[in-house]
């Protein structure tokens, strides 16, 4: 009995000595809890960055897709035009060369052959079979093939009484050669040309743009003397001063478009050879 008796107040003296026991308790549990919580929130907030850097990858790859289509499409319409513009110039070319090919022994009534040479003298005549003289004439050709065949005698005929004969067809054959090396040089590669930078090919276009759009700058002056002469305009059919002052004009014109065709072949050479 007096054993019980001690140990109950031992029992009670401790628990006086410990009244926060319970609370204790409770803060473990709750501090657990906490922590439990702020894991969870972490978790949660882990994975909604994830899932927007998810989102965000894959945003940019869809943009990155639509960027590469709308170059690709806009490679292709440079690349059709490009095949369009570099077909026309060969067609154009294929016609020349017809008409050298079938040139008649008086090459189409244009005398001026005869009358240019190569040097002094009675040498050698542009109206030679002589590989340099095919060659000029084919090049003139080239720069006059926009006039109907039947006008070529007049045309001919129109350039001598002015006397600027030698003058006129020079600037013509350079004018022709520039033409006829820059489709030389681009028809054999205009399969390829998707190996060039988009800038590159939208750089080429306006090049060959600008180098045709001489072609017909001349080809309409041209015309526009065989049409002058044909109605005397300012009396060029009667004066052969006025005619001559005409023509020199008529020269220095057509000599400004050959030397930027001259410019225009050598930047586009020079994109070229990137392929």
């Amino acid at each position: 009995m007096k054993y019980n008796i001690i140990i109950s107040l031992f029992v009670l003296l401790f628990l006086a000595c410990n009244p926060d026991f319970n609370t204790n308790q409770k803060d473990i549990k709750s501090h657990s809890s906490k922590k439990r919580i702020k894991h969870n929130k972490k978790e949660v907030t882990q994975n909604k960055v994830e899932d927007q850097n998810k989102v965000e990858d894959q945003n940019k790859v869809e943009d990155q897709n639509k960027v590469e289509d709308q170059n690709q499409r806009i490679k292709n319409s440079l690349l059709d035009d490009l095949q369009n513009l570099i077909e026309k110039a060969n067609e154009d070319r294929k016609k020349y060369e017809k008409k050298l090919k079938e040139e008649s022994e008086d090459q189409y009534g244009i005398l001026a052959f005869k009358e240019l040479g190569w040097g002094e003298g009675q040498g050698e005549k542009i109206a030679d079979n002589t590989e340099r003289s095919i060659r000029y004439r084919k090049r003139t050709y080239g720069a006059l093939n926009d006039i109907d065949t039947d006008k070529l005698k007049e045309f001919s005929k129109i350039i001598m009484l002015s006397g600027q004969t030698q003058g006129l067809f020079n600037i013509l054959n350079f004018f022709g050669t520039a033409l006829d090396d820059m489709i030389v040089c681009l028809y054999p590669k205009k399969d390829i040309l998707d190996k060039l930078e988009i800038s590159d090919l939208q750089k080429l276009k306006n090049l060959l743009e600008k180098l045709l759009s001489t072609k017909a700058d001349v080809s309409k002056m041209l015309n526009q003397l065989l049409l002058d002469y044909q109605n005397n305009e300012n009396s060029i059919q009667k004066d052969t001063n006025k005619l001559k002052s005409y023509v020199i004009t008529l020269c220095n014109q057509t000599e400004e478009k050959q030397k930027e065709a001259e410019n225009l072949k050598n930047e586009i050479f020079t994109i070229q050879k990137k392929l």
